[in-house]
């Protein structure tokens, strides 16, 4: 059976008991947090693009150099270069820096929950479905960007230290490009939250607009940039998406509509404007479900600090909002790891949310049990080594 499926049950029950029983997350937090973690650290080809990284990984060269072309000039970002590359200089093979990797998010994601999420086994559970199964356990390099932001970046936003942050953020970006998108944060900051919630709104009315072929056709004659035409040409809506955006920013903005302001609120009420600079962000990108998500996914790892603080106190409206989302987060878990299982492309074998298998460092022979690991290996390193050799020419 699926061991990440086991462990999310496992760990929604645990969410309950520390409902019930605030006292046990001395010990539930550890529990989960270690299993999280080892699943993390020894998987092998779990994960989408776990290939693909190995194959990157193989093909960036040990000497470095700063010529236009390596700093800027090829795939991947720089910073993913040079930790790779620090690697390999040493000697690791993938699976061990992948180990490494894995334990550095994990760290980071705990310091994150310690700071911000009073229901730490809660803040495990609700970055599960996305954080964990999409980031973490496939998207290598916007998962560490992320954790880096969450762990390193965000403690110096609240504290409004801006230069640190733009330091730490732009750091993040080096890893992944989507990591410029919480520059936005600095201006954001100075925003009521009154007017990022009408933000979205706009936002919403914005995406209506992009969506209409007259105003494609009019943005791509004043800019003929590459990203823009496959934006806004190659797209398509995710209805299921949007709707789940919308559906959790309502519940969530009626929550704190009806919360009583307290002074020691502010740090989350900036981490609230950090949420729904993301929903503004994905509703104005709605026609492409792909840069949406890529881009708003950064800001909604948030939201199980919002959760967590928007039901601390337990009335009857907020019981509801809880097990609202306890449910989303739930469906949303099964999914993505359905999702998982589905676009693996396993071959030999029949596999489903319920057999998803987990192989670990320990048998990474097992894996030819569902597909040509070499072989799938060896054509990614093919198609990806004309983009890993750095084009030397200044300009």
């Amino acid at each position: 059976m699926n061991l990440y499926l086991i462990v999310f049950l496992l760990l929604a029950a645990g969410v309950l008991a520390e409902w019930r029983r605030p006292e046990w997350e001395r010990w539930l937090y550890p529990l989960f947090w270690g299993l999280l973690t080892a699943l993390l650290m020894f998987r092998f080809g779990q994960g989408t693009d776990y290939v693909t990284y190995h194959a990157t990984y193989l093909t960036i060269p040990l000497q470095v150099d700063w010529s236009a072309g390596y700093i800027c000039g090829y795939y991947p970002e720089i910073g993913w270069r040079l930790l790779c590359a620090a690697f390999k200089l040493a000697g690791v093979p993938f699976w061990g820096f992948s180990m490494v990797l894995g334990a550095a998010d994990m760290l980071l994601l705990h310091r994150f929950l310690k700071k911000y999420v009073p229901m730490k086994v809660a803040g495990l559970f609700f970055s599960f479905p996305v954080l964990y199964v999409v980031y973490l356990v496939s998207g290598l390099r916007q998962g560490l960007a992320i954790c880096i932001f969450l762990g390193v970046a965000l403690p110096f936003y609240l504290d409004r230290r801006l230069l640190p942050y733009v330091v730490s953020v732009l750091f993040a970006a080096s890893f992944h490009k989507v990591g410029y998108a919480w520059l936005v944060l600095v201006a954001v900051g100075y925003l009521p939250v009154e007017l990022m919630l009408a933000g979205v709104g706009l936002a919403a009315a914005g995406g209506l607009l992009l969506h209409v072929d007259a105003t494609k056709q009019i943005l791509i004659n004043l800019m003929p940039v590459y990203h823009l035409k496959q934006f806004l040409l190659e797209g398509n809506v995710s209805l299921f998406a949007v709707g789940e955006r919308l559906v959790s920013f309502g519940v969530i903005g009626i929550l704190y509509m009806q919360k009583e302001k307290r002074e020691e609120d502010r740090p989350r009420e900036q981490i609230l404007k950090a949420y729904l600079c993301g929903v503004c962000f994905y509703m104005l990108m709605c026609g492409n479900a792909y840069y949406a998500s890529r881009y708003a996914v950064i800001f909604k790892v948030l939201e199980c600090v919002l959760i967590v603080w928007l039901t601390e106190e337990r009335e009857k409206l907020t019981k509801l909002a809880a097990l609202f989302f306890f449910c989303l987060t739930l469906l949303m878990g099964v999914k993505n790891l359905q999702a998982a299982a589905k676009e693996g492309n396993y071959l030999k074998q029949e596999v489903n949310v319920f057999t998803y298998p987990y192989i670990s460092v320990f048998h990474m022979d097992k894996i030819n049990d569902y597909y040509d690991y070499t072989k799938r290996l060896n054509g990614k390193y093919e198609i990806l080594m004309e983009d890993q050799i750095p084009q030397m020419t200044e300009e």
